[in-house]
């Protein structure tokens, strides 16, 4: 009788609904631009560009609405600007590529960061927005960088590129974003980059980047707060995700803080999940949690390279599988690395406090490394249910550190592998934590811990012996 007395309910209530409201499709009152009815026929860069642009203008003026490019429709395209309360929305088999001419582009964002002299290279844009709100991308369709056009050799582990390749999407001093379901391939340099914006969603893309692409960051945000990244899935080169206050910020000036990432699978020849290095201001108040780390040359990572500073930090339930790549890419394997060295000779540095890591399964070719090269910049560090099973490189050498950029040198340090590597950081802490070894370890394998300058080191808590009989668990000195 209850069974039958529910099923009557609901039957009641969707013939209440509207039809409208049950079809797939927009809300209803939703305005829908269809980029064909303003000109674009996928036949001209230029005109394309123009007749997508037509539509996001209308739709702007208008108040807002959905900027529809077609199921099955593939454009080339330079410069297209977003204005506030539009959806750029691709649907099913759609494809905005960008131009394979760097001359086309008519909206531009600065190198990150440049220490040679003169003004910066101004990079262009394939989607951009400045200064706008209430704007979306939605998917399930595709932008494309057209990385191909801008590679000049194919070497085997990295690609030789021109110095002018475009970010994917630029969205810079934007509040109330929404960026969901879409795809993101081939770029060329940055994927996606939030510049100065607040109130962020991304939700459920996919970035799929080619693995021997240089600076082909995944998600890029750079003094911006107010993020929440989920349920993504990244495959890139460079880092998957990377958060920054990059000391060339054309102005803004922002803290980057209030960051969630949870739900995220990621792969990269370089970082999964990073803080830093270019830190020019503030980073705080992060929490990653939930996520899977695999075919990475680094897992997790909090690096401070400038004058600014990285605080209170949670990282938990991560899984993090890690292999020793070409020394091209930046990473040694290191399932966590938390360090502070100053980019240049002449660079200021800060200080990284307050980071913690909790129930993390980590397998790798290196251990986890926790280094300055002078006290003051790393201090209260927590590991707590962290275990590491640090396994022989299959593949390339090991036996080395990578503590690049540092000023001191931009090469890889040859140092010893274990388990959690310390060198000045103060109030580091164990709880629950484990290292154990592989099968035939080579001689460069050493202990569960090792640790030099480290004041208020709490270590009872971390179980596991050296690599080889004979010699002792720890090293602290």
């Amino acid at each position: 009788m209850e069974k039958r007395a529910a099923s009557l309910f609901r039957s009641l209530i969707l013939a209440l609904i509207p039809a409208a409201v049950l079809a797939a499709g927009p809300s209803p009152g939703t305005r829908d631009f269809n980029v064909a009815d303003y000109g674009a026929t996928g036949s001209d860069i230029q005109a394309d560009t123009s007749a997508i642009q037509r539509a996001i203008d209308a739709c702007s003026s208008q108040g807002g609405g959905r900027v529809v490019v077609p199921p099955g429709a593939r454009m080339t395209i330079a410069t297209i600007v977003l204005k506030s309360h539009v959806d750029l929305h691709l649907e099913r088999g759609a494809l905005l590529q960008g131009s394979p001419r760097h001359s086309d582009f008519t909206r531009f964002s600065s190198l990150p960061v440049t220490f040679d002299p003169g003004p910066p290279p101004k990079i262009g844009v394939i989607v951009y927005a400045e200064g706008a709100e209430d704007i979306a991308i939605t998917g399930p369709g595709r932008i494309d960088g057209n990385d191909m056009a801008y590679v000049t050799d194919k070497g085997p582990y990295i690609y030789t590129c021109v110095e002018l390749r475009p970010f994917t999407v630029v969205l810079r001093n934007c509040r109330h974003l929404i960026l969901r379901d879409f795809s993101l391939t081939n770029s060329a340099f940055w994927t996606l980059r939030l510049q100065g914006c607040d109130d962020a969603l991304i939700d459920g893309i996919r970035i799929d980047g080619d693995l021997r692409m240089p600076n082909n960051d995944g998600i890029d945000i750079d003094w911006s707060s107010n993020v929440r990244i989920r349920g993504c899935d990244i495959s890139t080169g460079d880092d998957c995700i990377s958060l920054k206050t990059a000391p060339l910020s054309d102005g803004v000036s922002r803290p980057c803080e209030n960051v969630v990432i949870s739900g995220c699978n990621v792969r990269s020849r370089s970082c999964g999940i990073v803080l830093g290095c270019d830190v020019g201001g503030p980073i705080r108040d992060v929490v990653v949690s939930d996520c899977i780390i695999k075919d990475s040359h680094r897992g997790v990572a909090v690096r401070l390279s400038l004058g600014g500073s990285i605080e209170r930090v949670l990282f938990s339930n991560l899984i993090i599988e890690t292999r020793i790549f070409d020394p091209k890419w930046w990473g040694r394997g290191e399932p966590i690395q938390v360090a502070a060295l100053a980019w240049t000779d002449h660079s200021k540095l800060g200080v990284i406090r307050d980071i913690r890591f909790s129930n993390l399964i980590c397998n790798s070719e290196n251990g986890a490394v926790i280094w300055a090269d002078e006290p003051g910049h790393i201090e209260n560090i927590s590991f707590d249910r962290v275990s590491i099973r640090v396994t022989r490189p299959a593949a390339f050498e090991g036996g080395q550190q990578d503590l690049r950029p540092n000023g001191r040198e931009q090469g890889l340090r040859t140092l010893p592998t274990s388990g959690f590597l310390l060198s000045h950081a103060a109030g580091v802490t164990f709880t629950d934590c484990s290292v154990t070894w592989g099968p035939n370890p080579p001689d460069y394998f050493r202990y569960a811990l090792d640790a030099s300058e480290s004041p208020g080191l709490a270590d009872a808590g971390l179980a596991g012996g050296a690599a080889h009989p004979g010699m002792p668990a720890w090293s602290i000195h």
